[in-house]
């Protein structure tokens, strides 16, 4: 097979190879030593795996290509090569949360979206970078993974490695977790697509915590239809989470060919506080025009402030944080990245009214939150204010204002994680240097096949989706 056959292969998409491998058109013996060739040969750049699991890969797929072969197909995922976050327990292979803390932590059993994944016939190629413990900085022993649309860009947020996996044709799909931001942010910068669920519709159980009030599972894969189909195997009631939801899983992936006519979006007002990018801005406008062009109304609304959102989550994840820590900050503080090590610190001495308060404020967000989806299907936002920033920036500049990186990023995300409400990220264009932007779209909660169904009528109406990162 050609060099460029392989890269159409590896860039192709899931329910494409899919297909292909139910057809016997290919193996997922062939797809996975495809992944894996890949991996050894640009993950040295791009530093999205930590840990490549290449003879339990190979082995997995050859029993899945033999299971087809006597007629037992395990879904839309059989034989299909994905990637999980390295803060998802794995059984037999470590799981370190890109921490020293856990370097050689090796768990007993899978994380339940692990088991779940394999159960729906997926091959697990490794285990993705992240910054530590999913908070905040990266620690010095994993280092920073690269932006495969420009190496000296950040991936942004803590699901940089399972985003850049799937951007750069390392996987068909993965899993990472989404806290503050942190799957819808890396989809954003890598131009792909990220989706966080309603809160508790995927099991939390077996991935380590980060703010367990506000974590959540979700997909990452290169198209709206790629990952619901990931997302319909992943989801659903388990007895091993006791905060998630016991609703059975809803079939996201049947919904999506409906179109949008009739909808009605949100669109929300400018708030004083909201710096934004001009051709991040630009891109968010032509792609409310495209959901218009496709028949949907759009309306202008005004939600909560940001800022409240922003603030009410740093207090509750910080001081969660802070409680699954206790022993480690105790024991092992020299062994934190500074940075991790401080906001751990910090979530310690918070006083316990800050986060009954924080709390407080939560809820009155969730009922203004709920007062606004009365009047609309779905809301469109931004992701982020700026396209990705340069590895090992703290500040940034927006609009000519220049401000903390952290403040940036966390702008437009965290509404969400308050509210449980399920959000999608999908690509939207191109800043003048090549780098990936992207939008939001937020439904009501448990209705996540709206919220596909709108993604992917934008998607169908545009062609960013395909373009491809300049890799050699």
């Amino acid at each position: 097979m050609s060099t460029t056959a392989d890269d159409d292969l590896a860039f192709a998409p899931l329910a494409e190879v899919s297909r292909r491998i139910k057809a016997r058109e290919l193996t997922s013996a062939a797809l996975t030593r495809l992944m894996l060739d890949r991996i050894a040969r640009l993950n040295p750049t791009l530093n999205c795996f930590i840990t490549v699991c290449a003879d339990a890969a190979m082995a997995q797929a050859e029993a899945l290509d033999r299971l087809l072969q006597s007629g037992l197909d395990l879904g839309p995922l059989h034989g299909v090569p994905v990637a999980v976050k390295d803060n998802m327990a794995t059984a037999g292979v470590r799981t370190t949360a890109a921490s020293r803390i856990l370097a050689d932590w090796v768990p007993d059993e899978d994380a339940t979206v692990v088991q779940r994944l394999k159960q729906a016939g997926a091959v697990i190629l490794g285990k993705t970078n992240l910054y530590e413990f999913a908070y905040g900085g990266v620690h010095e022993d994993y280092g920073e993974t690269r932006n495969p649309w420009n190496l000296g860009r950040t991936c942004s947020a803590s699901s940089s490695g399972p985003a850049c996996a799937v951007a750069a044709g390392l996987a068909y799909a993965s899993l990472g977790t989404d806290t503050g931001g942190s799957v819808r942010l890396p989809a954003a910068a890598c131009g792909i697509v990220g989706h966080k669920p309603t809160y508790g519709l995927v099991s939390r159980a077996g991935v380590v915590p980060a703010g367990y009030s506000l974590d959540h599972v979700g997909p990452f894969a290169r198209t709206v239809r790629d990952t619901a189909l990931v997302l319909n195997a992943i989801a659903g009631p388990d007895p091993r989470d006791p905060a998630g939801s016991r609703r059975a899983a809803p079939d996201v992936a049947s919904d999506l060919g409906r179109g949008i006519g009739g909808l009605v979006i949100g669109v929300p007002k400018r708030q004083p506080s909201e710096l934004i990018d001009p051709q991040m801005h630009d891109a968010f406008v032509a792609a409310l025009a495209v959901l218009e062009r496709e028949g949907a109304a759009l309306v202008e609304l005004t939600l909560p402030d940001h800022l409240l959102s922003r603030t009410a989550m740093w207090a509750i994840s910080a001081s969660e944080l802070a409680e699954s820590h206790r022993e480690y900050l105790r024991t092992r503080a020299q062994d934190y990245s500074p940075t991790v090590r401080g906001l751990v610190r910090q979530g310690a001495f918070l006083p316990a009214v800050e986060y009954v308060h924080a709390h407080r404020v939560r809820q009155k967000i969730i009922a203004d939150y709920k007062a606004v989806m009365r009047h609309v299907d779905v809301l469109a936002m931004p992701v982020v204010p700026l396209p990705a920033w340069p590895i090992g920036a703290e500040e940034v500049t927006v609009a000519n204002v220049t401000e903390n990186l952290m403040g940036s990023l966390t702008r437009y995300c965290p509404p969400f994680n308050i509210t449980g409400q399920p959000a999608i990220a999908v690509p939207s264009g191109f800043d003048h240097e090549g780098l990936p932007l992207g939008f939001q779209i937020a439904g009501r909660w448990h209705e996540e096949a709206m919220v596909f169904r709108v993604a992917r009528a934008y998607e169908q109406a545009t062609d960013w989706h395909r373009r491809r990162p300049p890799l050699q």
